[in-house]
Parts: C-alpha cells; structure tokens; sequence
C-alpha cells in the first residue's frame, strides 16, 4: 500500500519549525528597519555639507537654514519644509523625511543637524556633521 501525502503530526512539526523560525527573525528585523531609518539622515547631511560648500564657493559665505521649533521633529514620514534656503541649496523639498534638517552657521564653518523620532516614543534620534572635519556623529541612533 502506497501512501500519499501527510499526516497531521507531519505537518504540525513543520509548521511549528516555520513559526520558531518567524518568532525568532521578527526583533531582528525590527533592528534592520531602524537602521535602514538612519540612512536618510546621513545621506541627507552628506547632500547638505556638499550643497553649503557649493553655496560657500559661490557666494564666500554658508547658508544658514534654521529649523522651527522642537515639537517640528517628525514622527512618520512626511515632505521637508519649505524654505527658501533648502531651494537656494538646490534641495528637493517634495521627498518624504523622517527627519527635521536644518543648517547652523559655527565661527568655523557651518553644522547640519538631523533631528527625527523613528519608533514614535518621544527619544529623538540626533545626528550632527561638522563642516571642519565632515565626520558624522549620532545620538540615540536608534531611538
């Protein structure tokens, strides 16, 4: 006699390998998307540090671009305020940010900030780049 097919305790053992599987990459994904989050805010500081040095070779001096107030710091995805200084820089405004930019002038040159709240629980995600030496520093990444 031939069989065909399964048995329910079969089956039953497979799904429970696929559910302790599933269990097991969920809080890994989770970290994966987080960290997919911040490329924004990096990209976007590399695009504002070579925008100010275009405006800085053009005009002598960096543009400053100031943020409203704290409560403008997103928490989902939604277009890049309008300001004449984001245009002047050549930035689009239409994409959707995570982030709120802005650009601060410093005796020695100029620092933009990335200033977002990816998971919605009140932390702020800051990143900050330094026109002196470009590194990109980052507090509360996660957050």
């Amino acid at each position: 006699m031939t069989r065909k097919g399964f048995t329910l305790v079969e089956l039953a053992f497979v799904l429970a390998i696929i559910t302790f599987l599933v269990a097991a990459t969920i809080p890994g994904y989770h970290l994966i998307w987080l960290r997919t989050q911040t490329t924004e805010a990096r990209a976007m500081l590399v695009a504002l540090a070579h925008a100010e040095s275009t405006w800085r070779r053009d005009h002598g001096q960096y543009l400053e671009c100031v943020a409203g107030s704290a409560e403008d710091v997103p928490k989902v995805a939604r277009p890049l305020a309008e300001r004449a200084c984001w245009k002047a820089l050549g930035l689009s405004t239409t994409e959707r940010s995570r982030y709120r930019y802005q650009v601060k002038l410093t005796p020695t040159g100029f620092e933009a900030l990335a200033e977002g709240d990816l998971d919605g629980d009140g932390v702020t995600s800051t990143f900050r780049l330094q026109s002196n030496d470009l590194a990109i520093t980052s507090e509360n990444e996660l957050e």
